[in-house]
């Protein structure tokens, strides 16, 4: 199947759609801030970062989704301006503020270390090699000597196709706070991969 590597910003209205519902499908559950789906959506939409964001797409449809991060940025912002306009001031600013609290947080302290924040692929396109093609394009962007990612204990799929792309496990976290956001998914395990 023919595919391309596209930047959220390059996609049009409906291929946007498509990858806000494809990180839905993967992290929906992390998104307890509110109970309307569609409003969540329409946020997400909004605060996708253009340049972070990258996803396969293939005959039109984005079928994986990979959220980039490095020293300086995170490809999630809960903007206060995008929170407010969805949820109002009042609970837009509480939204912006606590989302932001986790989801601006640096997760990598040196410039030349790439985090994988967010890798999701639709559940028609697993294990069809979706997910690697994603990682090997982020393993060749430049500037970049290692490549981190955390990734729950129990999700042993997800474990398999990092130590299939040359991850190895560095630490277990097993008293980490995001075991709580995680419930009944594990504890955190951070892996690493040489790159460039």
């Amino acid at each position: 199947m023919e595919y391309e590597i596209r930047k959220y910003g390059s996609l049009d209205e409906e291929q946007k759609k498509q990858a806000v519902e494809l990180f839905m499908e993967g992290f929906g559950k992390m998104m307890t801030f509110a109970k309307d789906e569609e409003l969540k959506k329409k946020l997400l939409f909004d605060i996708f970062d253009p340049s972070l964001f990258l996803c396969y797409t293939a005959e039109g449809k984005v079928l994986g989704l990979l959220g980039l991060a490095d020293s300086k940025a995170r490809p999630l912002n809960f903007a206060p301006e995008a929170c407010k306009k969805h949820f109002g001031n009042f609970r837009g600013g509480i939204i912006s503020k606590q989302m932001n609290a986790v989801f601006q947080k640096p997760v990598v302290k040196a410039a030349d270390e790439l985090y994988i924040d967010i890798l999701v692929t639709g559940s028609a396109a697993r294990r069809k090699g979706v997910g690697t093609a994603l990682l090997q394009y982020a393993f060749g962007l430049e500037g970049y000597k290692s490549c981190l990612v955390h990734v729950f204990s129990n999700n042993r799929a997800a474990i398999s196709l990092y130590e299939k792309n040359g991850f190895a496990v560095e630490k277990r976290e097993k008293w980490s706070l995001m075991r709580f956001l995680g419930a009944g998914s594990g504890y955190p395990v951070r892996m690493r991969r040489t790159v460039g």
